[in-house]
């Protein structure tokens, strides 16, 4: 590839064979071996040549073919072989020292004394760290044996040639610095990507620039070097414990690195790295920051350091068809723990207790919590409290003022606060483990302990216990706290359905959208929408199947309803007892399931939205309830049996209000109260302030004129203001009923018929003033004194007694 790769054709001609292999006809198959990808390969060419050779890869499928680190061991091991025995018994017993100073540090790869030998003249570690590096910066098995066997400086060839074997004493090896030598003298380098070489780059300048140095502290420094390219989380990494195996001075060595401002030793971590140098001391500026957090209390320190996601009841979720999700924070035990809001959109909270004296927290004195709450309460939080605080002190020591300035300084900080938010994320896994806590469900009346089991078992025993009335609903789009657009404009449409084609089948939905969907799974399914029991191929809605797990939410809004009878209920009340424990019915799914409700209840149940009764529970009506449920509130009237509907019955017929109101919500109690109402707006300023009517006139119209609720209106204050019992939602029988119809209808005639009245005595009044008989004589007198009247009242008073002859009495006295 590097012979061929100026040629400008090249990317053309690749370009030219993939496309002649596409479409029909034979294909052509293009196979090549090679170590890197050809947009790799071409890392370190310029833009458009990178961008074309982007492009040929984009034409060709890779293979890939990595060997692992273990493999590329096995191939170094078959590299060297020696004949001389007494060279091989001395190999051996090198094998055996190294074998086992290995094992000491964790790295068992190499602790066989048979493998470490057949590695010989590489250092152990060298033969641990070279498939990695030449993986991660050269390429593969290429650049390994380009190591092995070639000519080059540094390489090991070159170490056996020009390397005299001491006849006694210990073996010289092949060490790290070797490597770290024939990566920079090589033109490997030079190949790499960018993002690839800037470590490399970064390391090879402050070594290069780090003078005065004797041989002992660079060879260290370049050991330390390749450990920190290739380091991770593990063992292998420049470790106090892994670097004196590599000199039997190291401490001293790696102190003189230290105050030459070469290395800084990260403790957290165990391990040294090459330090670009600063003027601000990082580690005294961290251990003034560790100080200041010390004395934080534990829950803080983690609540700002680290973000708990939400965690899902898994075992629950799955058996119930609900997502059902719990939140989480950091908590004290000494704090007592206020409830979860019932209109919260999580199902419940985690609570990860986190101080020393392993208590379990309770909930706040006189709160009852709708939804679980579940404590995890860990045996030992050492390791947790010591990874936090070290993450807060970082994260304060980044922010300080003069690390602002210095890039060095925040590179540093940078790195240390990633690889101690990785040491806290794997000890709060470690502390919060299913079984290394306990886990408790919180209840007023005490804890509940709860089987850990593994994963979020616990979680789904809580969620068993809290939702065991949960209902089935399959449908996940509709059946969630959040729905999508679709899935919110599929919801619009059954809501739609439901309102206006209550009567037909499957209410008049075709096809196979989401809407239908939805109604299939919680209308259809659960038997709320069924054929009507009187026939005649016509639908209704109701309430469920007993058997259905819908079933007990259903009972939940008939204690509501029943509850309304006395008060109005808030809508977004029902929302919340639906979406609380034993239910946990989920918000998205609620609208419909109460749209549902009203409506099989519409002769009973009243909507208010802002104290006003809309007369008809319509689409746009519906969509502003689902929008703003808290502006809406219901009311249970209670009519449609007992007592209660022969009393209306009985009005109905004294008062003469016709059918016709049966379009109307609550028909009946809305049809009689509004033909009350409207016959009291008619009246004229008289009537409706005049005493001088039957006492059961005057607390009819009192009680109709200060009215608020129809219900109310009918059954409790007409009846009291008439010295009737009132009329009981729960009573099966009202003896009044008789009397109540008649005296409130004779009351209201008597109301509506006082204007008239106070016509006649008028006419009395000014007849037997005048002392004639009729109102024609009365007009002859007054024309008599048109013209004779010179005072402006009495001239009108007397213009208005001449009148017109073409009136009658009543239009007469009322000018």
């Amino acid at each position: 590839m590097e012979a061929v790769s100026d040629g400008h054709e090249d990317p053309y001609l690749l370009q030219q064979l993939a496309e002649a292999g596409q479409g029909s006809g034979l294909p052509i198959f293009l196979l090549t071996l090679q170590h890197l990808s050809f947009e790799e390969y071409h890392a370190a060419s310029a833009g458009p040549a990178r961008r074309e050779w982007a492009k040929v890869q984009g034409r060709f499928g890779d293979i890939s073919f990595v060997e692992s680190a273990g493999q590329l061991r096995a191939l170094i091991g078959g590299v060297f072989s020696g004949r001389d025995g007494a060279i091989k018994r001395r190999i051996a017993r090198w094998a055996a020292s190294h074998a086992e100073a290995m094992g000491s540090v964790g790295i068992s790869e190499v602790s066989d004394p048979e493998v470490v030998a057949s590695f010989f003249p590489l250092h152990p570690l060298t033969a641990m760290v070279l498939p990695e590096l030449c993986s991660r910066y050269g390429q593969h098995e290429r650049t390994l044996f380009s190591f092995l066997a070639s000519q080059a400086p540094a390489s090991a060839t070159s170490f056996l040639t020009s390397t005299r074997v001491p006849p006694r004493g210990p073996l010289p090896s092949l060490g790290l610095e070797y490597v770290y030598d024939y990566f920079i003298e090589s033109s490997i380098l030079g190949g790499l990507s960018g993002r690839q070489a800037g470590r490399w780059s970064e390391i090879a300048i402050r070594l290069r620039d780090a003078t005065g140095l004797s041989a002992p502290l660079t060879s260290m420094a370049k050991r330390i070097a390749v450990l920190n390219l290739i380091a991770t989380t593990g063992v292998l990494r420049a470790s106090r414990a892994l670097l004196s195996l590599t000199d039997p001075h190291a401490d001293m060595i790696l102190a003189d690195l230290e105050a030459a401002g070469i290395v800084t030793y990260r403790n957290f971590t165990d391990e040294f790295r090459i330090w670009q140098g600063s003027d601000i001391d990082v580690d005294h500026l961290v251990q003034k920051a560790r100080a200041r957090i010390r004395h934080r209390p534990l829950v803080e320190v983690l609540s700002a350091t680290q973000p708990l996601d939400p965690v899902v009841a898994a075992r629950h979720s799955a058996e119930k068809d609900v997502l059902r999700v719990f939140k989480r924070r950091y908590a004290d035990a000494a704090q007592a723990v206020e409830p979860l809001d019932p209109f919260s959109h999580y199902d419940g909270e985690v609570l990860l207790v986190v101080d020393s004296i392993h208590a379990t927290p309770s909930l706040s004195e006189g709160s009852s919590s709708a939804k679980p709450i579940v404590a995890s309460i860990p045996r030992d939080v050492t390791r947790l409290d010591e990874a936090a605080r070290e993450v807060s002190a970082l994260r304060a020591s980044l922010k300080d003022p003069l690390v602002a300035q210095d890039w060095v300084v925040r590179r540093e900080l940078a790195e240390r606060v990633a690889q101690a938010q990785t040491n806290l994320d794997a000890a709060a896994h470690d502390t919060f483990l299913a079984d290394a806590s306990r886990w408790v469900l919180l209840n007023p009346s005490g804890a509940k302990e709860l089987a850990s089991g593994r994963g979020s078992h616990a979680l789904s025993g809580a969620a068993d216990i809290a939702y065991e009335c949960t209902p089935i609903i399959a449908n996940e789009v509709l059946n969630r706290s959040r729905l999508t657009s679709q899935g919110a404009k599929a919801r619009r449409l059954l809501i739609g359905a439901m309102i206006d084609r209550e009567l037909e089948p499957h209410l008049g939905l075709e096809g196979h959208g989401p809407e239908v969907a939805m109604y299939r799974a919680f209308l259809q399914r659960t038997g709320i929408h069924r054929p009507n029991a009187t026939g005649g191929g016509e639908f209704r809605l109701g309430a469920p199947s007993a058997t259905d797990s819908l079933a007990p939410a259903w009972g939940v809004l008939e204690e509501h309803f029943a509850r309304a009878k006395a008060c109005r209920v808030n809508v977004r009340d029902l929302y919340g007892a639906l979406s609380s424990s034993p239910i946990g019915m989920k918000e998205g799914v609620i609208p419909v399931f109460l749209t549902a409700a009203l409506l099989a209840c519409r002769d009973e149940i009243a909507i208010y939205e802002h104290g006003t009764i809309p007369p008809l529970l319509a689409p746009e009506v519906s969509e502003r309830m689902v929008r703003n449920p808290h502006h809406f509130d219901i009311k249970h009237f209670a009519n449609t049996t007992g007592a209660r509907r022969g009393v209306i019955n009985a009005l109905a017929q004294r008062l003469g209000v016709r059918p016709a109101f049966r379009e109307y919500r609550v028909a009946n109690v809305l049809g009689i109260a509004a033909h009350l109402v409207s016959l009291f707006r008619r009246l004229d300023n008289f009537t409706l302030r005049t005493r001088s009517m039957s006492p059961d006139a005057l607390a009819v119209r009192a009680a109709i004129l200060d009215a608020v609720e129809p219900d109310e209106l009918l059954f409790d204050h007409l009846p009291t203001c008439l010295a009737l019992p009132v009329v009981a939602a729960d009573a099966g029988h009202y003896v009044e009923e008789a009397a109540y119809a008649e005296r409130l209808g004779s009351a209201m005639e008597e109301v509506n018929g006082r204007h008239a009245r106070l016509e006649e005595e008028l006419l009395a009044l000014l007849l037997g003033i005048a002392t004639e008989r009729t109102r024609l004589a009365v007009s002859g007198l007054a024309a008599a004194l048109d013209g004779e009247i010179l005072a402006p009242d009495v001239r009108a008073f007397v213009l208005a007694l001449k009148g017109d002859a073409g009136k009658n009495d009543a239009e007469w006295i009322n000018t």
